[in-house]
């Protein structure tokens, strides 16, 4: 989303017929300052810094509105809480499982996967909500394009 997108978000609850509230704003306005991919929790304390009225509650329901709106994701990476996120538009999560990392990819990266279960299986995927593990090119010792990383992690 661009640089203004509290402003968005808020338009787009507004549209939808919801309310704007001081609390609402609050909660759009941490996504957007606090990074990517926080838990509810993390949310939640950043919003309490400044609001500490706040019902746990009303996060949750926020964040489950900008989901239905289209504008905020949560994905699951692995067996500890979602990680939820604002965005323009669907894309996937790879998820390094020895530092944590989340890389988003376009959604259309995955369209071969899918076009071959459907062909072989019947079976129409959807990955919006999981994250696919693995590690990043750091933690596997190669660079971004898959060349083998010489000492200390550099390309060779």
């Amino acid at each position: 989303m661009p640089d203004d997108r509290v402003e968005q978000a808020i338009e787009a609850i507004r549209a939808s017929g919801g309310r704007i509230t001081v609390d609402r704003r609050a909660i759009v306005q941490a996504l957007v300052d606090h990074g990517d991919h926080r838990t509810v929790e993390e949310l939640a304390q950043a919003v309490w810094v400044d609001h500490p009225g706040v019902n746990l509650a009303t996060i949750y329901r926020t964040v489950e509105l900008l989901e239905q709106l289209g504008i905020g994701f949560h994905v699951h990476v692995g067996h500890g809480p979602s990680l939820w996120h604002l965005s323009e538009h669907i894309h996937q999560h790879l998820v390094c499982d020895s530092c944590g990392t989340v890389i988003d990819v376009p959604d259309d990266s995955l369209d071969p996967l899918r076009r071959q279960l459907l062909e072989s299986t019947g079976f129409e995927i959807d990955l919006h909500h999981f994250s696919m593990v693995g590690r990043c090119a750091d933690c596997a010792g190669r660079s971004p394009d898959g060349e083998p990383a010489g000492p200390g992690g550099d390309p060779a």
